[in-house]
């Protein structure tokens, strides 16, 4: 199995929000006999599956946190109990077969973007810029 991972540091207003965008092989890769290897699809991991996995992440990812004395043990089972505790999120809508190089260029670029998009830059007055952001804020601003 295989993935790519890129850590994000902020949301869409320009706000702290730690995040991670990952693009995972679905399969796995083995030999092919002639000193290669050949991608064998992953089989048998419905909705139901796929469903199961950011609760396994965040109960795994909670436990290594406290493990590795990141967190105190009653800190990991407050969080734990959080309601938006389910924040981990898996999306597998996107799927791009192993040939298609163009299809997996936006998935990437998407992924890989900086945090700080210059064409939502704009100069209001000599000196003075805004932001603008892609979703309305507070009242329905947008800068």
């Amino acid at each position: 199995m295989g993935e790519l991972a890129f850590l994000h540091r902020f949301g869409a207003r320009l706000n702290p929000h730690g995040h991670f965008h990952g693009v995972v092989v679905n399969g796995v890769f083995e030999a092919d006999g002639a000193g290669g290897a050949r991608s064998r699809t992953a089989q048998g991991l419905g909705s139901e599956g796929l469903a199961e996995i950011p609760t396994e992440v965040r109960v795994r990812l909670l436990r290594a946190l406290a493990r590795c004395e990141l967190l105190e043990r009653e800190d990991v089972q407050a969080m734990g109990a959080w309601e938006h505790g389910r924040s981990f999120s898996l999306d597998a809508r996107v799927r791009v077969e192993a040939d298609d190089r163009r299809g997996l260029e936006p998935l990437l670029r998407y992924c890989a973007r900086p945090a700080f998009a210059l064409e939502r830059l704009r100069e209001i007055a000599h000196g003075h810029r805004v932001y603008e952001s892609v979703r309305p804020g507070l009242e329905g601003a947008s800068a």
